[in-house]
C-alpha cells in the first residue's frame, strides 16, 4: 500500500493511513524502534528496502527529510569519508542504521544516535526474496522486473554516458540492452550478504563499488547503486563507475 499524498497531524503522530503513522519528532534509532513498538505490538519501523518502495513521494513527506530504517549495517567500518567512488562510513566503532531520504532516494548508513525521523507501519514484514531471479551461464532472469541481466564483466566501468552508449551499441543475443533504472539496480541488493550486498551465486562477485543506474538527479548527477554495503547515493556523470547492462524480456 502506498502513502497518501497528504498527512493528518495528530496529537502524538503523523498519519498517511491506518497503516502508517510518522512521529512528530526526530529520535535517534533505538527511541524511533521504542516510540513504534508503543504505539502497538503490530507496529515496527520498516527495512530499508520498505521505505525504498516509497521512493518519489517526497511531497507527502517535505523536504530535507532523513528516515530510520530498522536495518542496520553488518559491519564496524574505520574510514572517515564517503564518497563517489568508496562507500564509507564511520562513527566510533558502532554499526550504524540505514536512513533513507525520501527526498531524493538515498540510502545511507547513519551513527544510531543522530536524530532522524521515524515512519511507522503496521503491515506485515516484506522481507527480501531471491526467488524472482535464475541465473544461467549466459545470463540472469529477473522475473521481478521483467529484465535479463547481462554476464558480468568486473572490469566494465566508464562515466554515465559512456555507460549509456555503450549498452546502447550493445547486439548480444540480438537483444536491445541499457542501464538499469535505481528500481532495478537496487532491487537486487540483499542486505543478507556484504562486500558484495547481493547473492553472488546468482549475480556473480561484483565490484564492492558504485554502480550506474540510469535515473538521473540533475543535468550533472545520476544515481549510483553501492555493493559494498548496499547504500544509494548520487555521483558526477563525469566519474568513472562500474555498470551492468539489462535488456527487457519480450
Amino acid at each position: 500500500m502506498r502513502i497518501a499524498a497528504s498527512f493528518l497531524l495528530l496529537a502524538a503522530f503523523v498519519s498517511a493511513d491506518e497503516n502508517y503513522k510518522e512521529l512528530p519528532t526526530k529520535q535517534s534509532y533505538y527511541a524511533s524502534i521504542t516510540s513504534c513498538k508503543e504505539l502497538g505490538k503490530e507496529w515496527r519501523l520498516p527495512e530499508i528496502w520498505e521505505l525504498f518502495s516509497l521512493r518519489g513521494q517526497s511531497a507527502a513527506f517535505g523536504v530535507d527529510k532523513r528516515y530510520w530504517s530498522a536495518t542496520s549495517l553488518r559491519e564496524t567500518r574505520k574510514l572517515n569519508i564517503h564518497t563517489s567512488s568508496d562507500e564509507s562510513y564511520i562513527k566510533n566503532e558502532e554499526f550504524p542504521a540505514f536512513a533513507f531520504y525520501l527526498q531524493d532516494g538515498d540510502v545511507t548508513p547513519t551513527p544510531k544516535e543522530i536524530n532522524a525521523h521515524a515512519l511507522c507501519i503496521n503491515l506485515p514484514k516484506k522481507a527480501q526474496s531471491e526467488l524472482y531471479f535464475i541465473s544461467s551461464a549466459n545470463a540472469v532472469q529477473d522475473s521481478l522486473n521483467n529484465i535479463i541481466w547481462e554476464p558480468l564483466d568486473p572490469k566494465q566501468k566508464a562515466s554515465y554516458e559512456e555507460a549509456k552508449d555503450i549498452c546502447e551499441f550493445k547486439k548480444a543475443d540480438g537483444r536491445s540492452w541499457r542501464l538499469p533504472s535505481v528500481d532495478e539496480l537496487y532491487s537486487i541488493v540483499n542486505y543478507n550478504y556484504i562486500k558484495p550486498s547481493l547473492n553472488a551465486a546468482i549475480f556473480s562477485k561484483m565490484q564492492n563499488k558504485y554502480y550506474w543506474s540510469d535515473d538521473t538527479f540533475s543535468d550533472k548527477d545520476a544515481y549510483v547503486v553501492g555493493f559494498s554495503i548496499g547504500s544509494v547515493a548520487t555521483s558526477p556523470k563525469e566519474e568513472q563507475s562500474y555498470f551492468r547492462c539489462v535488456s527487457d524480456k519480450e
